[in-house]
This record gives C-alpha cells, structure tokens and sequence, in this order.
C-alpha cells in the first residue's frame, strides 16, 4: 500500500464515518438515474436526444472553461498525457483479446470503454468530498487525458463498428469537444482571462452534465425489453474499471516515487481516478453510433452499483 502521512489512523471508527458519509454524498447520483429510467418508461424519453445534448453542447462548455482556468504548467500537461497514453496502449490490446472470443461488434465497444470512466458524472462529487483545491484540480487534469482519449480514439473504436477506418477517422473530428479542449489549453498556455461570469456558467453547465449524464443510464436501461446481461463483455469491463486500472495506477505512482516525473499532488487524485465504474458517456455514444446502447447501459448499471461498495472501501484500503 501507498504510504501516506498518518496511515495508521485510518484504521478507526472515524474511517467507517468516512465512509457512511462518502455513501451519502454518492446516493443522490443514483437517485438521479432512477429519474431518468421513470422519464424514459412513462415519459417515452429518448437517451439520444439527450447524448447528443451532452455530447455536442454541454461537454465543450464544461471542458473548454475548466481547461482555460488551470495555471499552465509542465505537470498540467503531462498528467492527462499519461492516462491518455496508457488507454492508447490499453484500448488495442483489450480489442485484440475480446476479439477471440466475440463475433460481434461488442470489442469495438470494450475498446472505447477502455480510456472512458465516469470520473465526472460520478467521480467529481467524490473528489469535492475528499481533496482540497489544488488535488481537484490535479483530479481534473487527469481526467481530462480520458477526455481526449474518449472524443479521439474513442470515438474511432466505437464508429468503427459500422464505419471504415478512414470514416472513423473522420468522425472524430465531429465532436466539438477536441476543439474545446484545444482552445481550452491555448488559453490556459497564453493566460488569457475569462469574463467574471465564466465561473456562474461553468457550475450551471457541470450541473446540468452531472445531472443528464446520471440520467441516461437510467434513460437506457428504459429502453430494454429485456434485462440481459452480456456475461463476458460485462466481466471484461467490471476487471477493466475496478482490478487493470487500479494496478496501472498503483504502479506509475510507486514507479513516480522514485522518477519523480509528476508533483505527488497527483498520486491520491489518480487512484481515486482509476477506481471509477464504466463511463455513463459510454451510453451516449454507444446510443450515437447505434453500438449495442442496451450492453452499455446494463454494463453501466452493474458497475455502478458496485462502485457503492467498492469506492468507500478501496478509498479505505489506499488510504486516499
């Protein structure tokens, strides 16, 4: 395990407080997708038009503003180049293997799922309960390499799945967020000022993303007709989200101890980064490029409720 100041006092009654109030502080996020299971059931709501909402309009404000707030610095840069470059080695890899024992699709999909967790629908709340400002703001970036990673190659691997190479190529120069995080990093490189309103707009936009994201897991699942779970795709995801990528994370920071290739600022926000359940925006996209939206969103669903017990527990274990 990590070391961390004050170790040993993490085992105490206060970690089980810790913990009950972490469970709180997570609980309305599902009560958030049971309302958008009741809108799609009795409301006929669609998960697309709302994908394509977050997708096309919220995600750029919401990527755009955050990226132009941060100090432009080295390690602002280099923490969200690694988890960008550990899903770019993972993603491939994953596809390979499912491959061998899927004839379908579906590897396109795991593939996406590989760079993509729902680290700011679900895992933004979590990161306010526990770190102060500037391992938020490390969280953030951090984040933000799944981001690129999610509207590049993601978007390739998913468009993949009914498009040819050059097709899935171009799709991702489709998604307006790439050049919302582009302009974002210009800004923030130039230290360029937004307007005083930038901060009013940016909580009404993540509050609506956090809120439309949590929805459409509940919005998919409305849709099934059936709950079927699709065994070996959702085993893939559950080892990938909850076991792969706490030991990628695990082992960069107990390599960057010695290296010293980022700030330590880095290392709780990213553990706490890697722990987080499949992406709600696999959903979005999966419903976008008509790529099995019903396994994602019940793939979604699984994680979700297991990262009610597994997050308290593991934030427990790791000491973050």
């Amino acid at each position: 395990m990590i070391k961390t100041k004050n170790n040993k006092n993490k085992a105490n009654p206060m970690a089980f407080d810790l913990s009950s109030n972490l469970i709180q502080e997570i609980i309305p996020l599902y009560l958030i997708s049971v309302l958008g299971f009741v809108a799609g059931r009795f409301l006929q709501i669609e998960a697309k038009p709302i994908s394509t909402l977050t997708i096309y309009m919220l995600s750029p404000v919401v990527f755009f503003i955050s990226l132009a707030q941060v100090n432009f610095s080295y390690d602002a840069l280099l923490a969200p180049a690694i988890t960008f470059t550990l899903a770019c080695l993972l993603a491939p890899l994953l596809l390979k293997l499912f491959k061998l024992f899927s004839k379908e699709k579906t590897p396109y999909l795991l593939a996406l799922t590989a760079g993509t967790n729902n680290w700011g629908y679900f895992g933004l709340p979590i990161a306010f309960f526990l770190f102060n400002e500037q391992q938020i703001a490390a969280y953030i970036l951090i984040g933000f390499g799944f981001q690129v990673f999610e509207n590049t190659l993601g978007v390739y691997y998913i468009s993949r799945g009914h498009q040819s190479p050059l097709q899935s190529f171009v799709a991702i120069f489709k998604i307006p967020a790439i050049y919302a995080i582009v302009l974002g990093l210009g800004f923030s490189f130039l230290s360029l000022d937004l307007p005083q309103s930038a901060d009013k707009v940016l909580q009404l936009f993540k509050g609506a993303y956090t809120v439309l994201g949590m929805m459409m897991i509940g919005l998919g699942l409305a849709t099934l007709t059936k709950f079927r779970v699709d065994v070996p795709f959702t085993v893939a995801v559950t080892l990938t989200r909850f076991a792969i990528w706490p030991a990628l994370a695990f082992a960069f920071i107990y390599f960057n101890q010695d290296i010293g290739l980022i700030s330590d600022v880095y290392h709780k926000p990213l553990l706490l980064f890697s722990l987080m359940p499949m992406a709600a925006n696999n959903i979005a996209f999966a419903a976008q490029f008509n790529m099995y939206p019903g396994k994602a969103s019940v793939a979604v669903l699984i994680t979700t409720l297991m990262a009610l017990f597994y997050i308290p527990w593991a934030i427990g274990f790791l000491g973050i």
